[in-house]
């Protein structure tokens, strides 16, 4: 917005409390907070919390640290200031608020985990007792308080096509300050936040792999995509070998808010209609790219909205008939697949990808939840805090839904069982990807590292950790007599009116639309 609309509030200062927003494009809570008041205070507290929460890791604090200084260097150009210290938000709230009242904190609407959801009722109790107005507003396509899933694609659609909300002038940005009588609770503006606030460090192997956030390098990654990698999108996505280059690499930003849904789909049907009007066959690889693009942009919101809608999710299945479901949970396993040393060379290697760059692309996730839950027989829930650990891109939505759907207790999708021998075979071939991550495979041939279930090889496991064929049998033959029971069924049609896709005619399903899925299936959701 540029300027801001002078109101009764005009000559009251105002506090925006920075979470997962790190950008000045595009950002609701700061527009209608510097629009509302004369003076803004942005907050941002490194929770203790958070700190010592079982999902954070060091590359959560890499996305923070990052984002945050880039953005109080945006703000200090315009001679603006940003309030950072670590603590806990209501205790800094309530410090700020015996040293200088004020009447109105703006914030976005987070949709994290049961612990992020704790402290925002704590604020919000805190907000009301003493008589501070909180305005949250959405920073995607996810909405409070949605009873009706049919209702979501008109919201979404209003919310994904509405006018991108400009930068703050400079004029504006000058406004955002630090009282005097504030300054000495927080960090003074020369003091960047970084590691050593935290107990975290990233590894000298993990500064050269882990992808830089910030709205700087949110525009620039979002650029090049556009109009230099996106060509290869679709069917460039699926391999690990191909998707660090072909994929977007902008879920860090939409995870992190240095970069907005609504931005990445406007910015991308621009560029469609940039090329509308050209026939060759490059600007047609180009619009098939793009549109699969957008169609991924839009169930990343549908995703999160689970979560939104069903707080719950992160301790129980969506249809709660799965909760009986057998699992074995070995910790010797579970230790394996965390280390990346199961024997099996694409789970390994997509495991040590991620320890070390905070990605890999989603159907290697998919692959290394299946391998865990159907071959390893280890729950999902116990698969939840060490995957969050290893993504740079960690959002919770999406991090939830994707852990239950491919552990296949959301009870209305296909069941996908995806090999990892085939997915060597469909993804990495000649084994380029297996020997980056896994050196003592180097000296082996790609068929060698095919066939290494019968032929050991060298100082890696000579045999998997167990044997996926039979184990995934068994893990199948369990859910399969979940899902056939009535009840089942019942619950699960309940599970599709509140969190399935409503893409195309809407119909009330009596049934469960599920099919067994071919052993090899890697197809992408």
């Amino acid at each position: 917005m540029c300027g801001y609309v002078l109101m009764d509030t005009r000559n009251s200062h105002a506090v925006y409390w920075l979470k997962r927003d790190f950008r000045l494009l595009d950002n609701p809570a700061l527009t209608a907070a510097l629009a509302d008041h004369e003076a803004v205070t942005p907050l941002y507290v490194l929770e203790e919390s958070t700190l010592q929460a079982p999902e954070t890791s060091e590359l959560h604090v890499h996305a923070i640290t990052n984002a945050l200084r880039d953005l109080r260097e945006r703000v200090r150009l315009h001679h603006g200031r940003v309030a950072v210290c670590v603590g806990e938000v209501v205790d800094t709230l309530d410090r700020m608020y015996a040293a200088r009242p004020f009447t109105h904190l703006y914030s976005h609407e987070e949709i994290g985990v049961n612990r992020t959801f704790d402290r925002d009722k704590a604020v919000k109790r805190w907000c009301d007792a003493h008589e501070v107005r909180w305005t949250e507003l959405p920073q995607t396509g996810v909405f409070r308080a949605l009873r009706d899933r049919d209702r979501r694609a008109r919201f979404w659609r209003q919310f994904t096509f509405d006018e991108i909300i400009p930068e703050p002038t400079p004029a504006d940005i000058a406004r955002l300050t630090i009282p005097p009588v504030w300054q000495t609770l927080f960090f003074p503006p020369e003091r960047q936040l970084d590691f050593s606030d935290t107990p975290f460090e990233l590894s000298e192997q993990q500064r050269q792999f882990v992808q830089p956030v910030s709205e700087t390098d949110a525009a620039a990654t979002l650029n090049s995509f556009l109009y230099e990698r996106g060509i290869a999108y679709r069917g460039g996505i699926s391999s690990p070998v191909t998707a660090l280059v072909a994929g977007s690499r902008l879920s860090v930003h939409l995870a992190w808010g240095t970069l907005t849904g609504r931005m990445a789909y406007q910015s991308t049907q621009i560029r469609k209609e940039e090329l509308k009007d050209d026939r060759s066959d490059t600007a047609k690889k180009w619009r098939s790219s793009l549109t699969a693009f957008l169609s991924r942009l839009h169930w990343r919101d549908h995703f999160i909205q689970r979560l939104e809608s069903e707080v719950s999710m992160e301790f129980h299945p969506l249809t709660r008939a799965y909760e009986v479901l057998e699992y074995e949970n070995d910790p010797e396993f579970l230790k394996r697949w965390i280390e990346g040393t199961t024997g099996f060379p694409m789970v390994d290697a997509c495991i040590r990808c991620m320890r070390t760059s905070g990605f890999i692309n989603f159907r290697m996730r998919a692959m290394l939840t299946s391998v865990a839950c159907h071959t390893l027989h280890l729950h999902w829930k116990s698969l939840d805090h060490p995957m969050a650990r290893m993504y740079t891109d960690y959002e919770p939505g999406i991090h939830l839904s994707q852990l239950q759907m491919q552990a296949g207790v959301v009870g209305i999708n296909s069941l996908r069982m995806y090999s990892p021998h085939k997915q060597i075979i469909d993804q990495d071939p000649d084994a380029v990807f297996i020997k980056q991550w896994i050196p003592e495979l180097a000296p082996f041939s790609p068929k060698q590292i095919r066939e290494h279930r019968t032929e050991p090889l060298g100082d890696y496991p000579g045999q998997p950790i167990e044997d996926w064929w039979k184990r995934s049998r068994i893990m199948r033959s369990k859910i399969w007599d979940i899902r056939a029971k009535e009840s089942t069924k019942e619950e699960a049609s309940e599970t599709f009116e509140k969190h399935g896709s409503r893409k195309g005619p809407m119909r009330r399903r009596k049934k469960t639309p599920v099919k067994p899925a071919d052993s090899g299936a890697s197809q992408e959701s």
